[in-house]
């Protein structure tokens, strides 16, 4: 049976439909490139701006109105010496910069009277540490009064900024103390072995390449290392004694890197009161001669261009999926004033 032109059936037309698919891909293409060519455009001026942070540049939220006078709470919270990146795009902590700028601004302005350092943290650095509590000093030098409150956990280089405080206050279950310092390095050399894997060094001296973690440490090697934990100790002591005002022979007894409640701690000496942020608000207040403060905490506006920058910046971190990063740790070991299990 013959069939006509009339009732053949329709047939699909996958030349137009190849044309479409063309057109929209080319489309999409055109989009994408100008997205990236305006992100690029964004984060070059994010570049060259006045980096987020900086001196002078953070805006006063209001915690209690008063009047001219202030008082400036300054958060200390989780490890200290983080950088941004550390932190991630959504982090609610400071980064080390961010808090040293927010010291400076206050210490810089006239109408600020006092800081309160709320502190929850564990400590970290040495440096780090080191550089928030000189940067308080200075404020402190500058005739601002200073008063630590510490929240859940003020250890280790988070006891050592509260140092630059007139006045400590503490919950009696605030846990501090871990007064010391703590070096340490993985050690892969058993697994090196059952693996078979063997690291060649070749290095200019004989301890270039000191705290290996393809070897157990020589006893020269652990002598240098123990000598270096020994004067970072040491600095740790001497801004107790000098922050407390206690015998140098009782800090020694103190400071042996075990955890103190607050109530511990104020029967050693190591805290003024008992309190909460409000109570060191009201310390701060009477140091300065306050009646009726501005209590006032900074903070920095965002903007889509910083997010943006921020983002691409944590797009750049090599992946980690299964955490082997995190588990080994950065390359390199640091001095820490920090409570560790």
């Amino acid at each position: 049976m013959l069939t006509t032109p009339d009732s053949a059936p329709a047939t699909p037309a996958p030349r137009n439909r190849r044309w479409i698919i063309a057109i929209v891909i080319t489309l999409i293409c055109l989009v994408g490139c100008g997205i990236l060519a305006g992100c690029a455009v964004m984060l070059g001026a994010a570049a060259t701006a006045a980096p987020a942070g900086s001196a002078s540049a953070w805006q006063e939220q209001v915690v209690t109105s008063g009047g001219a006078e202030r008082i400036v709470i300054i958060s200390i919270v989780g490890e200290i010496g983080l950088g941004e990146d550390a932190i991630g795009v959504f982090g609610t902590q400071l980064s080390q910069r961010q808090l040293l700028s927010q010291i400076e601004q206050a210490a810089e302005d006239p109408d600020v009277r006092a800081i309160v350092i709320a502190i929850d943290s564990p400590g970290g650095g040495v440096v780090a540490s080191s550089e928030i509590y000189a940067e308080l000093r200075a404020a402190r030098d500058a005739g601002k009064h200073i008063v630590a409150s510490m929240g859940d956990t003020a250890a280790s280089g988070g006891y050592y900024v509260a140092m630059a405080a007139e006045q400590l206050y503490a919950h009696p279950a605030t846990i501090t103390g871990s007064l010391g310092v703590i070096i340490s390095a993985l050690n892969y050399e058993e697994a090196f072995e059952k693996l078979g894997l063997r690291q060649t060094v070749y290095k200019s001296g004989a301890m270039k390449d000191l705290l290996s973690p393809a070897r157990a440490p020589t006893s020269a090697e652990a002598e240098v290392i123990q000598s270096i934990v020994d004067e970072s100790y040491n600095a740790f002591v001497d801004v107790i004694v000098a922050g407390r005002g206690l015998p140098r022979d009782e800090v020694l007894r103190l400071a042996d890197g075990r955890i103190y409640t607050g109530r511990q701690a104020k029967d050693n000496g190591l805290i003024d009161e008992f309190g909460d942020l409000d109570d060191a608000i009201d310390a701060a207040a009477a140091l300065a001669g306050i009646e009726a403060p501005t209590v006032v905490r900074y903070y920095m506006p965002g903007s889509f261009r910083e997010l943006l920058a921020a983002v691409v910046a944590r797009q750049l971190q090599p992946a980690d999926p299964f955490g082997v990063r995190a588990w080994l740790g950065e390359p390199g070991v640091r001095l820490e004033y920090r409570m560790l299990p």
